[in-house]
């Protein structure tokens, strides 16, 4: 029977590989580039008189 020691490291988790790095680059820049254009609106908006 194995004691396991309270400072010994247990193994990571597996990480589950269902998104591939593309489709995570690709919604990374669609993201960004949202939040941009949001940002970008929201400048062009703020002073409507000028």
């Amino acid at each position: 029977m194995a004691t396991q020691v309270a400072n010994e490291p247990k193994p990571a988790p597996p990480v589950s590989n269902t998104d591939s790095p593309m489709l995570t680059l690709i919604w990374g820049a669609a993201l960004l580039g949202g939040i941009g254009a949001f940002i970008a609106w929201g400048l062009t908006h703020a002073y409507p008189g000028s």
